[in-house]
């Protein structure tokens, strides 16, 4: 057995594996990973220019290792103590490895967004669901809704959509992973709207149009800043949306799309919208399409709030201090008569 750790630790240390690869080669999941990583500081991954963890040939080597170990009824502690008792002092392979316990996820007083972002990322790349539910779970217990929303959503679908357009991830896992973003942030919107009293927000897509996560995230940042927003969903159609409009008498329509094929119906909508003008009914757009094509921006008769959540959830929290103060908590007015 010495002289087989001996060979392991002597193997290379060059990063070269990804934690998908690493679970798929040594049968460990990426929880036990991460534990041993945590509590015994082995393996000891290095990382990308992403923040991502990659593997050297002598991590896989030592996570077999211990593995076989763990399988054949030693405790961990004791696998990764003989690792270390074999190891030579004078040129200490142990501590490249990572004889220290690995930082924490979240440091006391502070946040470490990369590192929080890489973790997810990692759950999903190897479709542990429960340990990503579990971490979001625990950031969004930690940090207000706007925080993980700009700090953890937003940049995670970016993620997304740059791996996918290099061809790192299929178009199904693409939508296995917006699918996760999508249920976390749906959650959030019910947990959050039966509190805003505050002007009524209407948000749909154009019709077609199917990319709806950027909407959700501009909605709930909308609810933390007091406005009532509904939701009309995916592929929203001209018609009869006059009608039902007038009935909800919403101060703001926001109006999504992402796709030049999408355009002739959008302006369509978007028309639709704008007559109601005359009812105090005001129309606001946004999508990558108007960042791509900003010629398309002079043909939609409404306010763009651009692509950026930041920047689009500002401008039309200014539109919003142009509406008559009956707008806002319309279930207190009723009050003022007695």
């Amino acid at each position: 057995m010495n002289e087989h750790v001996k060979h392991i630790l002597a193997l290379p240390d060059s990063p070269r594996y990804n934690i998908k690869a690493v679970v798929q080669q040594t049968g460990v999941n990426i929880s036990t990973l991460r534990a041993w990583e945590q509590r015994y500081g082995l393996p000891s991954p290095k990382r990308s220019e992403h923040g991502h963890r990659l593997y050297s040939q002598r991590d896989v080597a030592i996570i077999k290792w211990l593995k076989q170990c763990t399988d054949e009824g030693l405790a961990i502690s004791q696998a990764v103590s003989m690792l270390r008792d074999l190891d030579h002092d004078d040129v200490s392979p142990t501590r490249a490895l990572g004889s220290q316990p690995a930082p924490t996820l979240i440091p006391r007083g502070g946040s470490n967004w990369p590192e929080i972002r890489a973790q997810l990322m990692e759950f999903l790349d190897v479709t542990d669901m429960r340990q990503a539910h579990l971490l979001v779970n625990h950031i969004c217990t930690m940090f207000p809704i706007e925080t993980v929303i700009l700090e953890l959503f937003e940049p995670i679908m970016l993620q997304i959509g740059e791996r996918w357009i290099r061809g790192e991830i299929t178009i199904a896992e693409e939508h296995m992973f917006s699918n996760f973003v999508r249920q976390r942030l749906l959650g959030l919107v019910q947990l959050h709207a039966p509190f805003a009293h505050g002007p009524r927000l209407i948000r749909g897509c154009a019709p077609d149009e199917q990319h709806e996560l950027g909407l959700l995230m501009f909605a709930l940042l909308m609810e933390q800043r007091g406005w009532e927003v509904i939701y009309l969903g995916q592929s929203l159609e001209a018609e009869g949306i006059e009608v039902l409009l007038r009935r909800l008498a919403p101060a703001l329509v926001c109006i999504s799309n992402s796709m030049v094929e999408h355009m002739a119906g959008m302006l369509k909508l978007c028309q639709a919208v704008a007559a109601l003008e005359p009812y105090r009914i005001r129309l606001s757009y946004s999508g990558p399409v108007f960042e791509h094509y900003p010629e398309f921006q002079a043909r939609i008769p409404g306010v763009y709030l651009g692509t950026d959540l930041h920047l689009a959830v500002s401008r039309a929290d200014q539109l919003g201090e142009a509406i008559d103060p009956e707008r806002w908590y319309p279930i207190a007015a009723p009050q003022n008569r007695y």
